[in-house]
């Protein structure tokens, strides 16, 4: 093809086309590292009349009225469903504490004294500035009997399409005795119970009833079962529309500190009660894991509870906590990111890898594959209280400062496995001490400024319950306050550091178990990652495990384990779904690292960092197809394909993914049902095959309505491997457009001139570019 200079005609008559361009001028447009996604909606707003505070944003209102001694919530309106939910009288308590297990106060008794309200924006950090992502109140309550003590109830409201978050600071008033809340209604609403179906999750994997759920366990055959309790509950009325209640639980919780052999599974700080029992949905504490013991004049923070509302059904309601989660939880750098782990190749007991092996083997084929990060895994330091490489690290690595400057120069990231504990399972410091924790964030302020650290990773048992009274803590909280104040220190870190990405392994919670274990919402760190697992796929952290997650947890912190270099795009399409991916073969290995594995994964580091595919993947996950059944309780997860997408918020442009990584079919037609039902949308395939080349193809054009109801076909089988990837692009005017241009075009801008389509192209100098070109008449 001869060569086409910078501003190119290219006249299509009315036929499609795939069109390759050369020596396109070098784009002049710089592109953000970590795009961060766009509130899909307006401000969230929070307003006091008299005595009522008023929270809204896109998709719920909420009222909280305060006199007569008494705070009530009077509304949670789902604006979509013009449906209002706060409709049972009971629900209006909001909360109540048994105090010393003498004595109970709630908030609508009569017995409180109201401060002004103060509002205030919630903040996210991101390395471009600051962005307010939604607004706070907080209203300090006060009474003197039959206890000196002041709730600071607190509501969150985030912008566009997110929810609401309800949680409370207590204080005890007595400046010389303790206060101990030995049980709690932490939060209760007065949704009504009409005809539904709740789905809920006591462990990871999804189950639904037509009834009630209890605060009991379902299963009472292993103890492991006894203490797992229900987490969350979406509820999905038969009119069509509903709610999620999604409280911020631990797992389960530890008893002694690897001293008790049996009975040392307790159920997690919390469960739900909806309609088991009262006419209303609430959260109650369990007394066996969660009794807060506040110190004379201390003040500490109370459970959090997430809700948002929907209008549809199951899937809807899961998409609606994706959507709250990602304003929740702050996620400012949101692109999958893939990284090498020294884990299982730096084995035995020396720990020790060949002299230079970073140097020579590990950072340049991470270069080579286009990875993002290189990470040393546990058991690098002197001890794991240090931040000192051992003698036999530093044959390899030569020294942390020299390590981490090698990968700042050659654009990688460095991640580190760093433990707040300092020590092994149920070992090294108590992280209920706040003297610990500060010593803590100090090493890891060090490993940031002195050393580039991206990346921590929070891991082993150190969640373990110390069964002594202290200055800080008493057994029935201690494991509770290590929760809390361990989650506050990074998410305090990240606010100051918008870079950092801390995680939170499943092992946080229960030693011994390994292959039985999860995490919940107090897990998840702003900005951060969590393993999951609760028995999906054993530890395999699989794309199934991720997908069985979804709507539980954000798919923003959802790690994949299994990264290979397998040279198949089922494989590496997969790896979109989630956040991060470990590679955890050797680089050395040339049969696990072979040369054209690591080619293909190198073309496709190199489109999916194009800015248009970054733009997109960089917006919120949005299922589409998880196999037969995926959107009921009777989903087997093992059978797939595996169909997800990526709009922008205007719906003008979206990016599927389908792949059977993991699954046992290898087509189906499927819903895409996040497009806009009276546009119309032209699709091209876009997959890069195994081969190194993709097979692009035009498949028409069809209305948003159309790819819902008939659904999209996709067959698996068309390439060599069952991975593929579709452009999908509103239609914006009659006659030819560009559909689809690929990861050498910087910009273009296109016209119509004389019945003439003329597209002016910047890209990558010297390079060849390839445009999708179609007239959807």
């Amino acid at each position: 093809m001869t060569e086409i200079s910078r501003r190119t005609f290219l006249q299509v008559t009315g036929a499609t086309g795939v069109v390759a361009a050369t020596g396109l001028g070098q784009a002049s447009a710089a592109y953000s590292a970590d795009p961060v996604a766009a509130a899909d909606g307006g401000p969230a707003s929070i307003t006091v009349t008299d005595d009522t505070i008023h929270a809204a944003n896109d998709v719920v209102r909420v009222a909280l009225r305060f006199a007569a001694g008494s705070l009530n919530l009077t509304s949670l309106f789902n604006v979509a469903a013009n449906t209002e939910y706060q409709t049972v009288p009971a629900g209006g308590q909001l909360f109540s504490y048994s105090l010393d297990g003498v004595a109970t106060v709630a908030a609508d008794d009569g017995g409180w004294t109201f401060g002004t309200p103060e509002i205030s924006p919630i903040i996210m950090f991101t390395r471009q500035g600051e962005r307010t992502v939604g607004r706070q109140v907080r209203l300090a309550m006060s009474r003197t009997a039959p206890r000196a003590l002041t709730v600071t109830v607190v509501l969150e409201v985030y912008n566009g399409r997110a929810g609401v978050r309800f949680y409370t600071l207590i204080r005890n008033g007595s400046a010389t005795d303790p206060l101990t809340i030995t049980s709690s209604v932490v939060l209760a609403l007065g949704f009504a119970n009409l005809p539904h179906t709740l789905h809920y999750v006591p462990n990871a994997i999804w189950k639904s009833t037509r009834g009630a759920l209890a605060p009991v366990p379902e299963d009472t055959s292993t103890p492991a079962k006894q203490a797992e309790l229900p987490k969350k509950a979406i509820s999905v009325y038969d009119a069509g529309h509903g709610w999620s209640f999604s409280p911020e639980l631990n797992w389960k919780t530890l008893k002694g500190k690897g001293n008790v052999t049996t009975g040392f599974m307790l159920p997690p700080f919390a469960s739900l009660d909806v309609w088991s029992g009262t006419d209303h949905v609430r959260l109650i504490t369990n007394p066996s894991a969660l009794q807060l013991v506040l110190f004379p004049n201390e003040e500490f923070e109370y459970l959090s509870v997430n809700v948002t509302v929907f209008v549809g059904g199951l899937v809807d309601g899961k998409m609606a906590e994706q959507e709250h989660f990602r304003a929740r939880f702050r996620y400012n750098n949101i692109i999958t990111l893939m990284h090498t782990n020294d884990f299982d190749y730096r084995a035995g007991p020396s720990r020790q890898l060949p002299p230079d092996y970073y140097y020579t083997t590990i950072i340049p084929k991470a270069l080579a594959a286009g990875l993002d990060m290189v990470m040393l895994d546990d058991l690098w330091n002197t001890t794991r209280d240090s931040i000192e490489p051992s003698d036999a690290m530093n044959l390899s690595i030569h020294s942390l400062g020299e390590f981490s400057q090698t990968l700042t120069d050659r654009g990688l990231l460095f991640g580190l496995w760093f433990s707040l504990s300092g020590g092994g399972h149920v070992a090294g410091r108590d992280l209920a001490d706040p003297a610990m924790l500060a010593f803590k964030r100090g090493q890891i302020e060090t490993l940031i400024t002195d050393f580039h650290m991206t990346h921590q990773m929070i891991d082993l048992t150190e969640y373990w319950q110390n069964e002594a009274v202290t200055e800080y803590s008493h057994p029935s909280d201690n494991v509770y306050r290590k929760a809390v104040l361990s989650r506050r220190l990074m998410n305090d870190l990240v606010a100051e550091h918008p870079h950092l990405l801390p995680k939170m392994t499943t092992e946080l919670d229960i030693f011994p178990t390994q292959g039985d274990r999860n995490n919940g919402l107090m897990h998840v760190c702003n900005n951060g990652w969590n393993t999951a697992n609760g028995g999906v796929t054993g530890e395999s952290l699989s794309l199934r495990t991720a997908l069985t997650g979804f709507g539980h947890l954000p798919m923003e912190s959802a790690y994949m384990n299994g990264g290979i270099m397998s040279g198949r795009m089922e494989d590496y399409y997969s790896y979109l779904a989630v956040r991060t991916v470990k590679f955890p073969q050797d680089p050395g290995n040339a049969a696990q690292w072979p040369p054209a594995a690591i080619a293909l994964m190198a073309t496709f580091n190199a489109w999916r960092r194009s800015p248009r595919v970054r733009e997109l993947t960089g917006e919120l996950f949005r299922p589409v197809f998880f196999g037969p059944g995926w959107d009921t309780s009777a989903w087997d997860s093992s059978v797939g394909p595996y169909v997800w997408m990526f709009t922008d918020t205007g719906r003008t442009k979206a990016l599927v993914l389908a792949t059977g990584a993991g699954g046992q079919t290898s087509g189906a037609a499927v819903n895409l049902r996040w497009l806009d039902d009276t546009a119309t949308y032209m699709i091209a395939d876009i997959t890069l095959d195994d081969s190194g080349g993709h097979s692009y193809a035009y498949r028409g054009a069809s209305t948003g309505a159309a790819l819902k109801s008939a659904g999209f076909p996709i067959d698996l089988r068309a390439n060599t491997s069952r991975g593929k990837a579709f452009w999908v692009s509103r239609v914006l005017r009659p006659g030819a457009q560009v559909v689809y241009a690929d990861e050498n075009v910087g910009r273009w801008v296109s016209f119509v001139l004389q019945g003439v389509l003329n597209v002016v192209l910047t890209g990558t100098a010297n390079s060849t570019a390839t445009l999708v070109l179609a007239d959807p008449g």
